[in-house]
């Protein structure tokens, strides 16, 4: 297998906002792989497993055309950590000039979270398995929605004051 290492990650995240066609070729052949960024609690019609389905889905990462609305969007890994046969990758997100964002008027803002990748790779180096999530709750609070992030394991906290009195 291939050095899977930060350098690996980093190359990863570029390739996942500028080139798809490099991006791709990370990962293993058709219907070797598998990409869950969706619903991953339901695997009927959510989970990447093609070429086709692959282009679909994760062209909307990719800064190719940035009259879509979508704005410019980055990913700027902050760790990596390596196993055997996978990685974790913890990374920053951020996009600016979107127009909307899961349906949202941005009005100009830039907005920013953090996500996590797990990759598991093949002997060969290619990726098999993909399961990335992006903490959308703080994009949210930037776009004004009252999302709710209590601290559990504060002391003294108590779960009865997210509730109406």
């Amino acid at each position: 297998m291939t050095n899977i290492d930060i350098d690996f990650a980093k190359n990863w995240a570029a390739t996942r906002t500028s080139d798809l066609a490099a991006h791709r070729e990370l990962y293993a052949g058709e219907e070797d792989f598998a990409i869950e960024t969706r619903m991953v609690d339901d695997h009927l019609g959510d989970t990447v497993t093609t070429t086709e389905e692959f282009n679909e889905e994760l062209a909307q990462y990719v800064n190719k055309d940035t009259e879509n609305g979508l704005g410019v969007q980055s990913l700027t890994v902050t760790e990596a950590f390596p196993g055997n046969g996978h990685i974790l990758i913890h990374w920053d997100y951020a996009v600016e000039g979107a127009a909307t964002f899961r349906g949202i008027a941005v009005e100009g803002k830039t907005l920013t979270s953090k996500g996590s990748t797990f990759l598991q790779f093949n002997d060969a180096g290619k990726i098999v398995l993909e399961s990335t999530i992006l903490n959308e709750n703080p994009i949210f609070q930037q776009l004004g929605l009252p999302i709710i992030t209590p601290h559990y394991w504060e002391e003294g906290f108590d779960p009865a004051s997210l509730t109406a009195a």
